[in-house]
């Protein structure tokens, strides 16, 4: 049983030591400037020893990406156990994808490009176990933002006419639009005064006058929510 057991640790540590090779190198050079030879050769291995481990370059890649999906996993129940305490309803979960993307650029970029239609998904018998994970993740999220958002609707604090699929859909292809923002707007926005933080509750805010409902109390809960927001980020103004 000892035996088994360190094989196994051994075994392990191969599949991380590879994971970490591949990482280093998708990171540097991006997922299509990168070969399995190349991984093969950064952890020394031979290239039939590294298929032992993953079929394809596409598994590997997905192991990458289910690295960066725990964090955000991690990072999602953080800000809704942090909105929850503090009376906030809505913005935990767009919260902490925003805090991701800023914390972690390489794995955010990773797991967008998971989703760019590079990767045929759709048949979920053929998708490793990790991209099961990233599928499974992502949806949870989206079904968790629509039953915070049908929540809202029926205490009227969501707007009743405004779809809740339409608004969690928007939520997402905003995010997804500022991991992808042009270098020339950030640009833009750092010339006349605009932080990235700043750019986050801005978004907010807007998106909550859209949403939100008029009705009385609204504003003063709107306003609420964008001050935890701001002060969820304030720990990443503090360090800069």
């Amino acid at each position: 049983m000892a035996l088994a057991e360190r094989r196994q640790r051994e075994k392990d540590q191969r599949r991380e030591d590879i994971v970490n090779a591949a990482e280093k190198l998708f990171f540097s050079r991006g997922y299509d400037n990168v070969s399995m030879d190349e991984i093969a050769g950064e952890v020394e291995l031979s290239k039939p020893a590294l298929y032992y481990y993953f079929k394809d370059k596409e598994s590997l890649f997905f192991a990458v990406v289910n690295r960066g999906v725990k964090i955000l996993r991690a990072m999602v129940e953080e800000e809704v156990i942090s909105a929850q305490a503090n009376g906030i309803k809505i913005g935990a979960i767009a919260t902490a994808f925003e805090k991701f993307i800023q914390k972690y650029p390489d794995y955010a970029r990773a797991y967008f490009h998971f989703w760019s239609g590079r990767f045929d998904i759709s048949n979920d018998k053929n998708v490793s176990p990790d991209a099961k994970e990233i599928i499974e993740f992502t949806w949870e999220s989206y079904e968790k933002s629509l039953l915070i958002l049908k929540k809202g609707i029926e205490e009227g604090v969501i707007r009743s006419d405004v779809s809740p699929v339409v608004v969690v859909v928007l939520n997402n292809l905003i995010v997804t639009g500022i991991m992808n923002m042009s270098p020339y707007l950030r640009k833009f926005m750092e010339v006349h005064g605009i932080t990235m933080e700043q750019f986050y509750l801005e978004v907010a805010n807007l998106v909550s006058h859209m949403a939100m409902d008029k009705g009385e109390g609204n504003e003063s809960i709107r306003e609420r929510m964008l001050k935890w927001r701001s002060d969820r980020f304030a720990p990443e103004q503090n360090k800069d």
